[in-house]
């Protein structure tokens, strides 16, 4: 009944925020959102550490909206504007308030020069500048697109969480251009852990004749899928599970996913 009214609650407060005309801002000026248990950060707190106080100054708040990310988790999307229009800041929190992304406007990339661990170093800064937590291990670096990006995959009892984890994405002179942080929910691993060789005799076991196993299993956080080897549902815990990948006879590559516990078959990706 709590949670009925807290949602409840929620949606009155989303909107409300959601009919309200755009507030120009001010750089001394940072509203809390605090309603029904629900805490956000706000924009302007996110742009004081980023933007320049002229800049802060001439901006809009528009109205908080509601949207889903690609992994299907819900959140909130708050945006600066100029007067015209255009997007400056786009920043987006998950329903209990933690930062996912933050996205900036018309930062040039030209420039270079930075080295990985000047790279590492930038990154580092701009997490600590915005008071984020600093994500445990060393982080992969590479270059896109005139971007550096500086990956730290998250890793939960050890093992990796594909495609989770804090991105932070600079120019090529260093500048913060966003950066983003996943969480899938994690269901609860086993008591206890297979072994890898057994692992592998049932992944064999199922694989088709003649297919070529040549790397040892690895454990993984992973989505279970249905038997068209698609995502049982978006949001759904991942599990830990062994992973097994081969080679068909025919060249195709094909992953199959076992439960870390019971071995029983999770999903697999590829042909089947």
């Amino acid at each position: 009944m709590y949670n009925v009214r807290w949602l409840l609650s929620l949606l009155v407060a989303l909107l409300a925020a959601c009919s309200a005309p755009g507030t120009a801002i001010a750089p001394s000026h940072a509203p809390v959102m605090e309603s029904a248990g629900f805490n956000m950060r706000p924009i302007t707190t996110v742009a004081t550490a980023l933007l320049e106080p002229l800049e802060l100054s001439r901006l809009v708040v528009s109205p908080i909206s509601v949207v889903r990310s690609d992994a299907g988790e819900q959140r909130t999307r708050q945006v600066l504007i100029t007067a015209d229009g255009g997007e400056v800041l786009r920043v987006e929190s998950a329903l209990d308030g933690s930062l996912r992304l933050i996205a900036k406007s018309d930062v040039t990339l030209e420039g270079g020069g930075l080295s990985e661990s000047g790279a590492i170093a930038r990154a580092l800064r701009q997490l600590m500048r915005l008071g984020l937590e600093i994500p445990v291990g060393p982080p992969t670096v590479r270059t896109a697109a005139g971007r550096i990006l500086v990956v730290w995959t998250r890793r939960v009892r050890g093992v990796p969480v594909p495609n989770d984890g804090t991105r932070v994405v600079l120019s090529g002179a260093g500048a913060l251009v966003g950066l983003s942080i996943e969480e899938s929910p994690l269901a609860a691993p086993p008591m206890h852990i297979a072994q890898g060789e057994g692992a592998l005799r049932s992944a064999i076991a199922l694989l088709p004749s003649g297919t070529a196993v040549d790397e040892p299993p690895v454990l993984a956080w992973v989505l279970p899928t249905n038997t068209a080897g698609e995502p049982t549902a978006e949001r759904a815990p991942r599990r830990l599970a062994w992973c097994v990948n081969g080679v068909l006879f025919d060249g195709t590559a094909i992953e199959v996913q076992l439960d870390a516990g019971s071995l029983a078959l999770l999903g697999w990706d590829g042909a089947p």
